[in-house]
């Protein structure tokens, strides 16, 4: 039995018989007794990724063309089977991978938490960012992402569960920023099942309390803000998908593989009602966090319940233990 490994880069390249060790997704098949080949894939972070294999010059079996989403570290992904079993199958790839669903299956109705613990106040609004080098024509991409002001440090909180896939923790404040749209901020991007993600932007380096690879749910706590050179405390998030820049711009006759952050615009549960926040542009509101069960558990497997029940045990517990002091 044959083991080989197809090395797969950000552009496209051939079948490889030799090792190499990349960043991202590699691919391996094995050449069965029966001249059939299996095709295998690992990758060495927790993002899902988007992979495409095309053959070419393929030999011996029928034409094949591979395209899907890999979630898990490690996985079957098909098999070639010969027409012809006594020989061998042969063939020329061109396969690349992309970071990201570009297609994900997002229920609209789905409801998210405001990111801040329950019962906060809190000042909303959203902004409009235009995006330098995507123009087509007079047309502009612009990127909306929601942010939010306070006089004090905030505690963050996961909206929804999901599992961090990366983690920026290097900055500190700098009061020579030119503003607060031009700072550096430490960061935590989170991918939600259905493929869809969130960026919290804005944490106080060395506060944030979460790993990537760590599974969160819903209210758990990420971090604190830091200050920014206004003298205010920001949260910038939003919540989106990596689209392929075609989908966005369907007359873009270039760059038709290159990826662009499209953002949604889902529901909120807030002690106002059910909200949305792009409605009002640059119009600042204000909004009750509210933290209801229904919401928090509507992704929840056993192991999740599990879980939460034993970390309100522990709080119960140390509030008990409080008290008897």
């Amino acid at each position: 039995m044959i083991k080989q490994i197809l090395s797969f880069l950000f552009v496209l390249c051939f079948c490889l018989n030799s090792y190499s060790q990349i960043d991202g997704v590699r691919v391996t098949y094995i050449r069965n007794p029966d001249n059939s080949c299996d095709f295998y894939y690992e990758k060495n972070d927790y993002a899902t990724y988007h992979l495409i294999i095309k053959f070419e010059a393929i030999k011996n079996t029928k034409p094949f063309f591979y395209e899907g989403n890999i979630k898990e570290n490690s996985g079957f992904l098909f098999q070639l089977k010969p027409i012809k079993a006594e020989k061998k199958i042969k063939f020329i790839c061109e396969p690349f991978f992309l970071k990201g669903n570009p297609n994900p299956k997002i229920d609209r109705n789905f409801k998210y938490l405001l990111p801040f613990k329950n019962d906060q106040k809190v000042e909303i609004s959203t902004i409009m960012m235009m995006l330098d080098g995507l123009d087509e024509g007079n047309n502009y991409y612009a990127s909306f992402i929601n942010y939010s002001s306070s006089l004090q440090t905030e505690t963050i909180h996961a909206m929804r569960k999901g599992i961090v896939i990366n983690v920026i923790n290097e900055y500190d404040f700098d009061p020579k920023s030119f503003d607060i749209f031009y700072e550096k901020r430490n960061s935590i991007t989170i991918e939600h099942e259905d493929g869809t993600l969130a960026t919290y932007s804005g944490f106080n380096k060395n506060s944030i309390r979460v790993k990537i690879g760590q599974t969160v749910l819903p209210t758990d706590y990420l971090g604190v803000l830091e200050k920014s050179v206004d003298n205010w405390y920001h949260l910038f998030f939003q919540i989106y998908y990596r689209a392929y820049v075609k989908d966005v711009f369907p007359d873009k006759k270039e760059d038709l593989n290159s990826r662009i952050a499209k953002k949604i615009d889902p529901f909120f549960h807030t002690k106002n009602g059910i909200i949305t926040l792009d409605g009002a542009l640059y119009d600042t509101k204000n909004y009750i966090v509210e933290t209801p069960d229904e919401i928090i558990t509507q992704e929840f497997t056993k192991e999740d319940f599990q879980k939460r029940t034993e970390s309100l045990s522990k709080i119960k517990l140390k509030t008990n233990t409080a008290t008897s002091y």
